[in-house]
């Protein structure tokens, strides 16, 4: 018997423990990868995804009954990262300045431009789609990652994101429009 998600936690909270390791095991690997997506680094993603389910696990009984596990997760998951990007904290470059104001670290570090042949190898792969949503504004990134990604519909994302509908759907247009015009707008 395959049982749904508020089935099994249903069943968790009246006494079956291995009813949130199905549920676990159904949505780690999406739940990794959007972490990894927020937070790019994973490591981090690691830790974001563990400390998600910990959360689940202990506001399991907060769970409204009848709504959608995996937004309720991927919202969790979420919030999580936010956290954990607000706790990073970057060295500022003015701290390698010498009393002349000089920087002698900006002033070394290489050009890490691709080259152009570089952009065709990667306009191949996965890791170049990846390259282009990094350099998309956050709120239109984590839209089509949830959709793409993580399979998930306009209504979950909203929920996931706390934003009506019609936004959602305007991101998801407005994203794609500019990954069309990044991939236009490299050399051939």
């Amino acid at each position: 018997m395959d049982r749904n998600d508020t089935q099994l936690v249903a069943d968790y909270l009246n006494g079956d423990e291995t009813a949130l390791g199905f549920l676990v095991d159904r949505y780690i690997k999406d739940v990794y990868r959007f972490a990894q997506q927020l937070t790019n680094d994973a490591g981090a993603a690691e830790d974001v995804t563990q400390e998600s389910f910990v959360k689940a696990w202990k506001h399991i009984r907060s769970y409204r009954q009848g709504s959608n596990f995996k937004t309720w997760i991927f919202t969790i998951t979420r919030n999580t990262a936010i956290d954990w990007l607000r706790k990073q904290k970057e060295i500022a470059l003015s701290s390698f300045e010498n009393v002349e104001g000089q920087n002698m670290l900006l002033e070394t570090i290489a050009d890490t431009n691709p080259l152009p042949d570089e952009l065709l190898v990667r306009a191949e792969n996965t890791a170049h789609v990846v390259f282009l949503l990094e350099q998309l504004d956050s709120k239109y990134r984590d839209v089509l990652t949830l959709r793409y990604s993580s399979n998930m519909t306009f209504e979950e994302i909203g929920e996931v994101l706390r934003r009506p509908l019609h936004t959602i759907k305007s991101q998801h247009r407005r994203a794609l429009v500019m990954l069309r015009r990044l991939l236009e707008a490299e050399p051939a």
